[in-house]
């Protein structure tokens, strides 16, 4: 019984881990006098940005950040103006679903992670996600950049009952209506994941066995800012 609670309590940690990160500071590869890219998102993104960087290094300067322990739309709504920060961006690259669809402690506002059969209650409902979403993207077109809405990757088995099985479907229809009514160009990481058979073979949502996700970061980024 005690093995099966820790055994429990270790994954829903690690996803914690794996949709957040505690450090406190952007991370970017600076460069001068190159278009800036701002990319925001759960910690999914920490490799596909560094790729992207790597891919795009000369011709555009990308920061990623990823302040809080689990990136929901409603902790980046309270934090957009430390998310913004004072610099001028071209070009926003964001996402937000993961953390969102994610079952939670009830009784406690930070993001404790707890299995629905335990009584834990998703993140974010349909309608507060839409609420969330519209007004972040105000605030992320008020900025004056341009805009780059990622779909969020599947879901395809249930994940240690906090993420359930193509729970990210509804969200992204949601997600895209927004964003077709606010003329926001999407990136649709959902069909890249979709058309790899390696990525689907995972049971890890958060992994996809190692299935590169920066090439389309990458396309969208050069698309947006007419550098092909």
């Amino acid at each position: 019984m005690h093995t099966a609670i820790h055994a429990t309590t270790f994954a829903l940690s690690t996803i914690l881990l794996l949709l957040g990160s505690f450090s406190a500071s952007p991370h970017a590869f600076a460069e001068e006098n190159l278009p800036r890219v701002l990319i925001i998102g759960d910690s999914i993104y920490n490799t596909p940005s560094r790729m992207a960087a790597q891919e795009l290094k000369g011709r555009v300067e990308i920061v990623w950040k990823y302040e809080m322990s689990t990136f929901h739309s409603g902790a980046a709504l309270e934090e957009i103006d430390e998310l913004l920060g004072e610099n001028k961006w071209d070009l926003i690259h964001f996402n937000f679903g993961l953390a969102d669809l994610m079952y939670k402690d009830p009784n406690t506002k930070s993001i404790r992670a707890m299995s629905k059969e335990a009584g834990g209650v998703r993140v974010s409902s349909p309608q507060l996600y839409e609420k969330n979403l519209r007004a972040l993207v105000k605030c992320l077109q008020a900025s004056g950049a341009k805009l780059v809405w990622a779909s969020t990757t599947p879901i395809p088995t249930d994940y240690n009952g906090v993420l359930e099985a193509d729970s990210e479907i509804e969200y992204n229809r949601i997600a895209a209506q927004i964003m077709q009514e606010k003329k926001v160009t999407i990136n649709d990481m959902h069909a890249y994941i979709n058309a790899s058979e390696v990525a689907l073979k995972s049971n890890n949502p958060l992994s996809f066995n190692r299935h590169p996700l920066y090439p389309p970061i990458v396309r969208s980024i050069l698309t947006e800012l007419n550098l092909n």
